[in-house]
């Protein structure tokens, strides 16, 4: 997939305006018809996106909005800075940047979509300007789950209750985490007959509630069932936050290698125990809620 700055040259596509913070199933709806025109005008399909965040913290970061919208066949992101120039950009300016340099032969986009200085322009806007120019533009209807609005607002709500099931149906796949293993540590897991693999989120995601959770990752194209524990270790007086992985069955050296942790459903709080003999005990019940 080719990133291509914004202002830059792209190629001829049907093109996605949005943000993709969370790529949630409204998202994926847009892409899915936009993949449709793709094949109707013989063209690529290039989605907006922002290299940085928009409003705070970030559901999925940029690589890993990449990650996903690559898997979703999109073939190049349009990515620009959310800085002041940008911020003061109107809509008919940022319009055209956009329908210049991709030779844009349709735009897609939700019914709610905003864009331009202070976010005045709207659909409406959108629709005249491709009127105006001949371009074919598709607005899409809300889509909503349970009678909610999907959006990466509701997908925030569910990650600050730790609600990771709410949370998947919400993004169309399962939440995850990626990151390299941290080579550096106590190794305290090994010593409780459960090893670990520790992994820092990147900057600027947006935070998951601190907990225990079921999890799983791919390793070496195998699955692994796991609980994780996300945040603070207060039984050893470790108050960072951390994604603190163990892989049922897993046996293997994971230092410095890049790793994805999965998420299925939140198990139990973070406690602080009063022995490592007594945590070792919950970490065994917490496996049996796995298998």
């Amino acid at each position: 997939m080719r990133i291509v700055p914004y202002g830059d040259r792209g190629e001829p596509c049907v093109f996605l305006l949005g943000y993709f913070d969370a790529v949630h199933i409204g998202h994926r709806h847009l892409i899915k018809r936009a993949a449709a025109n793709k094949k109707k005008y013989n063209v690529k399909v290039a989605a907006l996106t922002f290299s940085d965040a928009k409003n705070g913290a970030q559901v999925y970061v940029f690589s890993e909005r990449a990650k996903i919208l690559q898997q979703l066949e999109v073939d190049y992101l349009y990515v620009a800075d959310f800085d002041d120039a940008f911020r003061n950009t109107d809509g008919e300016a940022f319009l055209e940047t956009v329908a210049r340099n991709c030779s844009v032969r349709a735009f897609v986009c939700g019914e709610d979509f905003r864009f331009g200085k202070d976010a005045k322009s709207d659909t409406v806007c959108l629709t005249e300007y491709c009127k105006e120019h001949g371009i074919r533009v598709e607005i899409m209807p809300l889509v909503l789950l349970n009678g909610q609005k999907v959006s990466a607002t509701q997908a925030k709500k569910y990650l600050d209750e730790g609600n990771i099931i709410a949370l998947n149906a919400m993004l169309g796949d399962r939440y995850f985490i990626s990151g390299k293993v941290e080579t550096e540590g106590r190794h305290v897991g090994s010593s409780l007959g459960f090893p670990t693999a520790n992994i820092h989120p990147e900057k600027g995601k947006y935070p998951l509630a601190r907990g225990v959770y079921a999890v799983s990752a791919n390793i070496g194209g195998t699955d692994y069932r796991g609980i994780a524990n996300f945040g603070p270790r207060p039984t050893f007086g470790d108050d960072r936050i951390v994604c603190e992985t163990y892989l049922d069955g897993f046996s293997g050296n994971l230092y410095g290698k890049e790793i994805t942790v999965r998420f299925d459903f939140r198990i139990r709080n973070i406690k602080k125990f009063s022995s490592a003999d007594e945590l070792k005990l919950q970490l065994t019940k917490d496996l049996e809620k796995i298998r």
